[in-house]
């Protein structure tokens, strides 16, 4: 017989695997800060490489202005209407020195009327005659109805106009605006830690300061009236357009006319006895296309938004979050630690204290 006493029934007993221990608060906080580095680091080498590249540009600008005048050149901008479509306002004149005796009929100049030296006019010579003096010059602007009323000699001029580019004059007056503008910004938004944040109030400080810098120079649209004349069945308003953008401009009670930057057109106004002398408005007047590429200038910021992107909540946002919390919890456990202490040293007192005592009464 078998002796089933005898037998154990033994189970195996396997192992719970071991759980992978946590990596400690002090290596979470390294990686962190070696993240942060990183992030830091990558963004001084664009700042520095962004400046570096503006800086040359900025420096070959300088320079090369600096070499024009040098070599005799001077540049202005148009602040009136009288060059027409040629020169509209807001266009960039550059000019180079000439000899009185070089010019020809045609040729726009520059120079200093003899009865207002102190002014600066830009106009077109209409007559070149010899004199015992030396060539004696006349003026107009290309929209004024009569040659200006002076003449000009050598000591006149300023020089021939090289190059005219309509519109760059408005981004050059801007310049200053937007640089004091673009300064106050970045230094604003720095105070803000979170970098989707911080772009957003980016975004929305340059919207505001183009905005502004369009109210203060109001460069695209803008209209001139010449002359207004009395006609059979009313008036007549001669205007010009000072704006960049072409414009509509409507007389209540009268016509209309189309007007491209620096283009004159008449309105007429029909008199009634109801009306009173005249009133003219004027409008954007943009073609179907240039209606799509005017909204989409306006709606950069939000198609900046849209396709760019705000920097990511979860790289960045949520690191600086996890990096505050591993702060947080790194000086609550520094605080735990020196409370230990010091009940430690206040426990080691008491007994000693107690010890003392015990020692006295025996």
């Amino acid at each position: 017989m078998t002796d089933l006493r005898s037998r154990e029934i033994t189970t195996p007993v396997v192992a719970a695997p071991a759980e992978p221990a946590l990596p400690s608060l002090e290596t979470r906080w390294a990686r962190a800060e070696q993240r942060r580095s990183r992030r830091a680091a990558r963004s001084r080498r664009t700042q520095t490489i962004a400046i570096w590249i503006g800086s040359g540009l900025a420096t070959l600008l300088v320079v090369a202005a600096l070499l024009f005048q040098a070599h005799g050149g001077r540049w202005f901008i148009v602040e009136t209407p009288s060059m027409g479509t040629k020169a509209p306002v807001g266009t960039l004149v550059l000019t180079q020195k000439v000899d009185a005796a070089s010019l020809h009929v045609g040729d726009i100049i520059t120079f200093h009327p003899p009865a207002e030296p102190k002014e600066t006019f830009t106009h077109r010579v209409v007559l070149v005659r010899n004199s015992v003096t030396g060539p004696l010059i006349s003026t107009r602007g290309d929209i004024n109805g009569a040659v200006d009323p002076w003449t000009l000699s050598q000591e006149d001029l300023v020089g021939r106009a090289v190059t005219v580019i309509p519109r760059l004059g408005w981004l050059i007056r801007a310049i200053p605006i937007l640089l004091v503008g673009f300064t106050f910004v970045m230094l604003a938004t720095r105070l803000i830690r979170t970098p989707s944040r911080r772009v957003s109030f980016r975004i929305l400080g340059f919207s505001m300061l183009l905005s502004i810098t369009v109210y203060v120079l109001r460069p695209l649209v803008g209209l001139v009236v010449l002359t207004a004349t009395a006609t059979t069945k009313g008036a007549a308003a001669t205007v010009v357009s000072t704006g960049m953008l072409p414009i509509r401009v409507t007389a209540t009670n009268g016509s209309t006319v189309d007007l491209a930057s620096g283009q004159l057109g008449v309105v007429h106004v029909t008199a009634t006895p109801h009306h009173v002398g005249y009133h003219l408005s004027s409008a954007l007047n943009l073609d179907p296309w240039q209606w799509v590429v005017f909204f989409a200038i306006c709606a950069i910021p939000m198609l900046w938004t849209f396709i760019v992107g705000l920097p990511p909540l979860r790289v960045r946002d949520l690191d600086d979050a996890f990096e505050e919390a591993l702060a947080e919890e790194h000086s609550r456990e520094r605080a735990e630690k020196r409370t230990a202490r010091r009940a430690g040293r206040a426990a080691a007192r008491t007994d000693a204290r107690s010890a003392a005592h015990g020692g006295a009464d025996a």
